[in-house]
C-alpha cells in the first residue's frame, strides 16, 4: 500500500510541475507581448511628436519653440504615460504571479524528491535479497 501511495503522490507532484512550467511558459510571453506594446508606445509617441514639430515650423523649416515645448509637455506625453502606466501594472502583476508559481514549482520538487525517496526505500525493504 506505501508503494502505491508513494507512486501516485510522485506522479501528482509531476503533474503539478508540469502545470507549474505551462503557466511560466503562458506569462513570460505574454510578458514579451507587453514589452512589445511598450516598444511600440514609445515608438507611437516619438512618431507624433515629430509629426507635429514637422507641422509646426519657421520660415527656416526648424520647429517652433512652441511646438518643442508642446512635444516636451505633460498634456502631449499624458496618453502615452497613461498607456505605458497601465502595460507596468499588468507587468508588476504578472511579475508576482510568476514569483508565487516559481515558489509552488520549488516545493513541489522538493515533495517530488521525498516520495521518490520514499518509494526508493519501500521497494529495497521490499525486495532484500539475501537477507
Amino acid at each position: 500500500m506505501g508503494f502505491a501511495v508513494s507512486a501516485l503522490a510522485t506522479q501528482t507532484t509531476m503533474n503539478v510541475q508540469s502545470d507549474c512550467e505551462y503557466l511560466l511558459t503562458r506569462i513570460t510571453n505574454t510578458l514579451s507581448r507587453l514589452a512589445m506594446e511598450s516598444q511600440s508606445i514609445v515608438e507611437q509617441q516619438m512618431a507624433a511628436g515629430q509629426a507635429y514639430m514637422a507641422a509646426h515650423t519657421d520660415e527656416e523649416g526648424e520647429p517652433t519653440q512652441e511646438a518643442i515645448e508642446w512635444v516636451n509637455s505633460t498634456a502631449f506625453n499624458a496618453i502615452f504615460n497613461a498607456k505605458l502606466k497601465e502595460i507596468q501594472t499588468k507587468e508588476q502583476q504578472l511579475n508576482i504571479q510568476k514569483q508565487q508559481i516559481e515558489t509552488n514549482q520549488k516545493m513541489n520538487s522538493t515533495l517530488k524528491e521525498s516520495w521518490e525517496k520514499s518509494v526508493q526505500s519501500n521497494i529495497e525493504k521490499t525486495f532484500k535479497y539475501g537477507n
